[in-house]
């Protein structure tokens, strides 16, 4: 044998080797041993790159991502995701490049940028629909339910969700199945939240029981399969649910067992477990054992816990020590609360001109020139084909971050449209009263807690064919097919929602109400000038008291 041919062999030999190591990789992720799966994947990733092995080193590098994505290290998974992105853009791999946006918009997610995140997440479902591979459509399906779940739209995050677990059966991916289980479980956990706030007993109880059911199934999978860190999630989930159906024992029987599983965890998953403990105490008011766990939990913030879990843990140890009635210490912790919350937007902002700095420097290494104008045409044509397609993906691209409801990016584009239309159509124009003393009085958090809870208020207050849009800081704008008599009726059982809406959920002594003003076509013809008069209604009902409607 020649000595090109033996290098040959030697290649494709330590190929084979490293792609079976990268496959005992990915059972470590998937059985609950992330950390040791992460260490193995990077030996691999810097083998390959030694040896010029570029896809394999791609493939590493899509797997490191989910791995950093389990263990809390988001803003490392980017990096690694991005090289791969890079990778398979080049050489036109679409299933696998499908895999790593999803990766990277779940990333994006995790680390507050929501906007981000669905551009990735529909472009990861574009891309696996191109390649008509269902494991990827599942994942990036999955995705963009969990963007919906974080956006507090859980009628169309359970719609994706089970579209995913669907997806996840018909290829028979256990694990899929089990981890998009969980998910669907979580999303129709938050529609029995909000059903609560609007004071629907009934709605609530449903849809957590069937939250419990959902993660019921994953459990059985996980334990299955041998994931614990998937049975860590499902029995934390568990125990959360049943707190707030008030079944507090069976809530720290799911935490009892949940230690059964603790073997291969890792520091962010034990401040999980601890301030979850922490938050079924106060529900229960044993307020002194709530103090334990979370002032532990408090400590892992610089031991490599999740910085974004301070803004919760504080919020429970406040909670704890003010049923307590140590008013003081309640106090520190609220402050701490604020201000985890300041830094975490803080960090925020940070993380957008990180991920524009990886942008940078990927385009400038670059080794294949691309122009900017058809970087341009090929994005809209993907976005053009979601459209077409789906109506919810569509919806995502004009969603307002902090609420959930339209843009006016959406709103102009629906103007275009209105200037033509025959039929009748009414236009309302909302604003929070004294949202400025909101801001003053309990900070500007609050404020944005506020305008978040309207928008969900407004969600399932308002029917299916009727839009909320936000117009900009603490002004709404509603589109409603019919004349304003209709959509006066409609807007007053929107404003006494919000007055009947259990604020103290979010501050003491906050209470919040809106006024609004309704015009319609019989008024005047384009939707500008509508608007303007409902403006001018809105104004009215300021002068005369607020807290009412005008039409």
């Amino acid at each position: 044998m020649l000595v090109s041919d033996m290098q040959v062999v030697d290649a494709e030999t330590n190929t084979r080797q490293a792609n079976s190591s990268l496959q005992e990789a990915w059972h470590l992720g998937c059985t609950g041993r992330s950390v040791e799966a992460f260490t193995l994947a990077g030996k691999i990733l810097i083998d390959a790159k030694a040896r010029g092995d570029d896809r394999l080193a791609a493939q590493c590098d899509t797997d490191i991502a989910w791995y950093c994505f389990q263990i809390g290290k988001a803003e490392l998974g980017l990096t690694h995701v991005r090289r791969a992105i890079d990778f398979w853009k080049l050489h036109g791999e679409r299933k696998e490049e499908a895999f790593a946006r999803a990766y990277f918009g779940w990333l994006l997610l995790e680390l507050g940028l929501p906007e981000e995140a669905i551009e990735e997440a529909t472009r990861a479902l574009d891309l696996a629909d191109k390649a008509a591979n269902p494991k990827a459509q599942s994942l990036a399906t999955n995705v963009i339910g969990i963007i919906f779940w974080c956006n507090k739209q859980p009628d169309r995050a359970i719609l994706m969700s089970e579209r995913s677990v669907e997806l996840a059966r018909s290829i028979g991916n256990k694990n899929y199945e089990c981890w998009w289980l969980i998910n669907l479980g979580g999303a129709h956990s938050e529609g029995g939240y909000i059903a609560r706030a609007l004071g629907q007993p009934e709605e609530e109880h449903q849809m957590l029981v069937r939250a419990l059911e959902l993660t019921e199934q994953a459990l059985d999978i996980a334990i299955e399969i041998g994931d614990s860190w998937a049975a860590r999630l499902c029995l934390g989930n568990q125990a959360e649910f049943y707190s707030h159906l008030g079944e507090h024992e069976k809530a720290h029987q799911c935490m009892a067992r949940y230690l059964l599983f603790q073997e291969n965890s890792y520091v962010r998953d034990r401040q999980q477990y601890l301030y979850t403990l922490g938050q079924i105490y106060n529900n229960s008011g044993k307020f002194t054992e709530a103090l334990s766990p979370l002032l532990e939990a408090v400590e892992l913030i610089d031991a490599g816990g999740s910085f974004d879990s301070c803004v919760q843990i504080y919020l429970y140890l406040s909670q704890a020590y003010e049923g307590l009635g140590q008013l003081d210490p309640a106090l520190e912790a609220h402050k701490k609360y604020h201000q985890a919350y300041l830094r975490n937007s803080a960090e925020s902002t940070q993380r957008r001109a990180r991920l524009a700095e990886i942008y940078y420097e990927t385009k400038r290494f670059k080794e294949v020139a691309e122009t900017e104008s058809k970087r341009a045409e090929t994005l809209e044509a993907s976005y053009q084909k979601l459209q077409e397609q789906t109506d919810i993906l569509a919806n995502a691209v004009y969603l307002d971050a902090l609420t959930g409801l339209y843009n006016r990016k959406y709103l102009d584009s629906r103007f275009r449209a209105l200037a033509s239309e025959k039929r009748p159509y009414s236009i309302a124009m909302l604003d929070v009263d004294h949202f400025k003393s909101i801001n003053d009085d309990f900070s500007h958090m609050i404020g944005d807690r506020v305008l978040s809870t309207i928008g969900t208020i407004m969600r399932s207050q308002l029917r299916i064919t009727d839009q909320a849009v936000r117009f900009g800081g603490e002004e709404f704008v509603v589109l409603f097919a019919g004349a304003p008599r209709g959509a006066a009726d409609l807007c007053e059982r929107l404003r006494s929602a919000i007055e009947r809406w259990d604020w103290s959920e979010i501050c003491n002594g906050l209470h919040v109400t809106i006024s609004i003003g309704v015009a319609g076509t019989l008024s005047a013809k384009s939707p500008n000038e509508i608007l303007a008069i409902a403006d001018q209604n809105l104004y009215a009902a300021k002068k005369t008291g607020r807290n009412r409607v005008v039409a």
